[in-house]
């Protein structure tokens, strides 16, 4: 059985028009690559050998970027090997109705098991992938949803918008992984608020087991009574009540480039690691360097 991953990019990237009214948010270049590049490259890395897109037809440049393998363009010989092998296919979504309706749109693969969420507008930019082809199948084995977290200090909360701030059970036994007692409802404005000690953010590194999609139909079903979006933090926070939603803390950096802000720091960060560096993110938890980046100082 193939490991797979869902990229949802049939949204409209609102938060970065006017640019995304004529180049798609997911083809937006951070440092020498689209976004959506960015993303394809981390699943490969993260072992996931089957790979879909969520599309709509309303951004053409996208499935043409997909179906011409440009994607593979630029990537070192160790991934270059993988990204020839790898399944990749598209999904398409009619319009778009928030993350979960991305989600759901897949609908073969929600019946055949487990798989795992990437967002391409949260671009790794240092450290290991913090979802893993082996996080997905520990999920389903345990009947739980496991979500990358990743920590925002008050210097860099500015790049990361008032959503997704989580608090951790401390409590959880050894192995068993941080259970989530708490998450943000969508809707806050203003930057990421974050204590001088930092706080937890819920990083769209997800997996999408049997709890969740029968969480994600529910949400859908009601969003579709009002007209509005079936997002995937009503989900998250309704898995958080029943106790099934279990962290991955994970120490790398990641940055929210689908704001103004968080796209111009992403950039900057890239840049200041220099091509070396960078080329090292795509040698995968085996390379012997990756980038290493004073927050402060860059």
């Amino acid at each position: 059985m193939t490991a797979r991953c869902l990229i949802p990019a049939a949204g409209l990237g609102t938060r970065l028009r006017p640019v995304t009214r004529s180049v798609p948010k997911e083809l937006l270049p951070v440092g020498t690559r689209p976004m959506l590049q960015w993303c394809m490259t981390e699943a490969l890395e993260a072992g996931f050998d089957e790979i879909a897109v969520v599309v709509s037809d309303a951004k053409p440049m996208v499935a043409a970027y997909l179906e011409e393998g440009t994607w593979r363009e630029g990537l070192l010989p160790e991934l270059r090997d993988r990204a020839r092998e790898a399944i990749v296919s598209t999904v398409r979504q009619d319009a778009p109705t928030g993350v979960a309706g991305a989600v759901l749109a897949a609908s073969p693969w929600l019946e055949e098991g487990p798989f795992g969420v990437f967002l391409p507008d949260n671009v790794r930019i240092a450290g290991p992938p913090p979802l893993t082809a082996a996080h997905v199948a520990d999920a389903d084995a345990r009947g739980i949803v496991l979500a990358a977290c990743h920590r925002v200090g008050p210097e860099t909360r500015h790049f990361f918008g008032d959503v997704g701030r989580v608090e951790l059970d401390d409590l959880a036994p050894a192995g068993a992984g941080a259970r989530i007692v708490e998450l943000q409802e969508r809707g806050g404005r203003g930057p990421f608020r974050a204590p001088p000690e930092g706080g937890w953010r819920l990083l769209p590194r997800y997996t999408v087991t049997a709890p969740w999609v029968e969480e994600a139909r529910r949400v859908a079903g009601e969003a579709a009574l009002t007209g509005a979006e079936a997002d995937d933090v009503t989900v998250h926070r309704r898995l958080v009540e029943r106790k099934l939603l279990r962290a991955l803390p994970w120490g790398g950096t990641v940055v929210d480039a689908g704001n103004p802000a968080g796209y111009l720091w992403a950039a900057h960060l890239l840049h200041e690691a220099g091509s070396r560096e960078r080329d090292a993110l795509d040698r995968g938890p085996g390379s012997e360097t990756f980038v290493s980046i004073d927050l402060e100082k860059a």
